[in-house]
């Protein structure tokens, strides 16, 4: 279906004129860190980054897991070592390779 040029531009008028979009377009330009802490989420424990976005808590991660949370606290320190069967767990709950 082809639409006249004049329809087309009538109802991409509508809908940005719909609030939900100024505010999903009004999201998208805004920073997702403040600019101060995104230094320290870049060197941040990458376990710790992953599961904060997908606002996961440590104990929802652990249950995906099929851990204890305090094990989860563990991975999140600094200089954690992680064995290869935690990293392919870890890569699978994330959905990374």
């Amino acid at each position: 279906m082809v639409l006249p040029v004049k329809s087309f531009q009538t109802i991409l008028n509508r809908i940005e004129g719909e609030s939900d979009m100024r505010d999903i377009r009004e999201a998208k330009s805004e920073p997702l860190y403040d600019q101060n802490e995104a230094e320290d989420y870049i060197f941040m424990n990458p376990v710790k980054r992953e599961r904060l976005e997908r606002g996961w808590t440590q104990k929802e991660l652990a249950h995906r897991i099929g851990v204890k949370q305090a094990t989860v606290a563990k991975w999140e320190r600094e200089g954690a070592v992680y064995r290869k069967a935690t990293r392919q767990k870890l890569a699978k709950v994330f959905g990374v390779s």
